[in-house]
């Protein structure tokens, strides 16, 4: 099994398939793990502990509402901290643990976690910290030749956040895969990096607050937030990709728990 790491999604014309494709049916021995600590993976997991029937992510605030108006469903996220007009809920993990969602649908606005699980290919995944065991186990419960791990980042750079969790995952992916699965696994290049700057941050917290994103949420006095994200192997929930379209020029892509 060969692991690869993206830092940043790659551009849509590096990958096999045309982004917002995603048919899961198609792996060709492919399985693709996005990562978004701050905060979409984390938001997602939470709305599915929460209750969330199923969730359709977007990056669009016109969009979330017109696939919103046609599901029937609430409406979660945030621009610079605020939610939009008509949105029932924020991007606050922290809050929208104090929220029971009945197996409602919900649209949740996000600015990165979108594009990059348009951009992946073959089977996808969503990881948080909080979720990154069970999807680990899940991922190699599919014995696949390759995983590529897709951080979602921070504005097109590198997030630490993101960074912390892809170790994570590799090192977990790793050891699975050699002592309870028996492959013989590949990692490269950027699976390595990862996995060094996991052994030198001594607390998940630690790479969270140092990030950009982290910065950005301690500036709008969002710290508890950061404190949920760093919760690792905090939740059972595993999120797989179902279907992706194009609303309105963004990518909406739908997950459930699996």
């Amino acid at each position: 099994m060969e692991i690869h790491v993206d830092l940043v999604p790659p551009a849509a014309a590096d990958h096999d398939a045309p982004a917002a494709s995603l048919d899961p049916t198609i792996s060709s021995g492919v399985a693709s793990v996005v990562i978004d600590v701050l905060r979409g993976g984390t938001v997602a997991v939470t709305l599915f502990e929460r209750g969330a029937g199923a969730v359709t992510i977007t990056s669009g605030v016109r969009a979330a509402r017109k696939v919103a108006e046609r599901l029937g469903a609430v409406l979660v996220g945030e621009r610079d901290g605020v939610p939009p007009e008509g949105f029932n809920h924020g991007s606050s993990p922290s809050l929208l643990r104090r929220v029971d969602f009945a197996s409602r649908e919900v649209v949740l606005l996000a600015r990165e976690t979108p594009v990059a699980l348009a951009r992946a290919t073959g089977t996808v995944w969503l990881a948080a910290l909080n979720n990154a065991v069970e999807t680990a186990k899940a991922v190699l419960a599919t014995r696949p030749a390759t995983v590529r791990l897709v951080c979602a980042g921070d504005r097109g750079e590198p997030d630490l956040a993101d960074t912390v969790a892809a170790g994570l995952l590799v090192a977990l992916l790793d050891r699975g895969a050699r002592l309870d699965a028996g492959l013989d696994v590949r990692l490269h290049g950027g699976a390595r990096y990862c996995l060094s700057v996991l052994r030198t941050t001594k607390d998940p917290l630690d790479g969270i607050w140092a990030s950009a994103a982290g910065a950005e949420l301690r500036a709008l006095g969002l710290e508890e937030d950061l404190a949920v994200a760093s919760e690792t192997a905090s939740s059972d929930v595993v999120l797989r990709v179902l279907e992706g379209e194009t609303v309105m020029g963004h990518p909406a892509v739908r997950l459930r728990s699996a």
